[in-house]
């Protein structure tokens, strides 16, 4: 219900003429609570990236169960780009949760956009730009430039 919701308010509020210029929704993003069993690649970028916070206390610390993730192939080349959602109230703004993108490299995941979402409002485009899939959250579009995705404000 949730799901439906979502798609509703983003094809129907006044944001749906910009959301327009990003091309047709084509799938949401599933990001869900990180599995019981171990994910070393996945706490690895966590650890990495929010070196001072993933499992530690404190204002903005946080732990697993306060992690989703998906996957989706931004780029049709059969491998899936990586989706993590910290979904914290200490990490709350306006604009959402942080919402980070990687790609799988020969070292691991490395970050390859930023933005903010909520669990439910990540969404990908018909629009694609040298074959990379457009992103949709409920304030932001993340499109290809380059090497990496930059995040262009929706409102």
């Amino acid at each position: 219900m949730r799901i439906l919701l979502a798609l509703l308010v983003l094809l129907f509020s006044p944001l749906s003429a910009t959301a327009q210029d990003f091309g047709r929704l084509v799938a949401q993003v599933a990001l869900q609570p990180l599995p019981e069993g171990e994910t070393p690649d996945i706490d690895l970028l966590l650890r990495t990236q929010w070196k001072a916070y993933y499992n530690a206390g404190g204002t903005h610390g946080f732990f697993r169960d306060q992690v989703r993730a998906g996957r989706i192939d931004l780029n049709e080349d059969g491998q899936a780009e990586l989706f993590i959602l910290i979904d914290s109230p200490a990490w709350a703004s306006a604009k959402g949760m942080p919402l980070l993108v990687a790609g799988w490299t020969s070292k691991g995941w490395t970050p390859i956009g930023w933005s903010y979402a909520d669990s439910d409002s990540v969404f990908v485009t018909s629009e694609r730009i040298d074959g990379w899939a457009t992103i949709l959250t409920p304030t932001q579009a993340l499109q290809r430039v380059g090497k990496s995705y930059q995040a262009i404000d929706r409102r």
